[in-house]
């Protein structure tokens, strides 16, 4: 599975979420918005995390076009292991509330 990582103006976040909410294909893969400032980032930006197949994610590459753009690799490398680090805490926090 590939993963990407966006930045997007804070101002844009309702034509973000036109396209992932409309497009099908974009709205049944792994998506986690964030603000960027908590996560080094701009104070008036946003990160998109998004998780497909090789394809799903050119055609979001596709789709994004205007409103988004790839972060660089180095960043997207640092950001992408603390949404999976989130991810697990959250995980880790759903077990325990149903553990005995």
């Amino acid at each position: 599975m590939s993963w990407r990582i966006y930045v997007t103006p804070s101002a844009k976040r309702g034509e973000l979420d036109e396209i992932l909410t409309k497009d099908d294909l974009l709205w049944r893969q792994t998506r986690i918005v964030r603000e960027a400032a908590p996560l080094g980032g701009g104070n008036d930006e946003l990160y998109l995390y998004m998780e497909g197949a090789d394809t799903t994610m050119a055609h979001a590459d596709q789709k994004l076009e205007g409103v988004a753009k790839k972060v660089e690799p180095v960043l997207g490398e640092k950001l992408h292991a603390q949404f999976k680090e989130e991810e697990e805490r959250s995980a880790q926090g759903m077990g325990l509330m149903f553990s005995d």
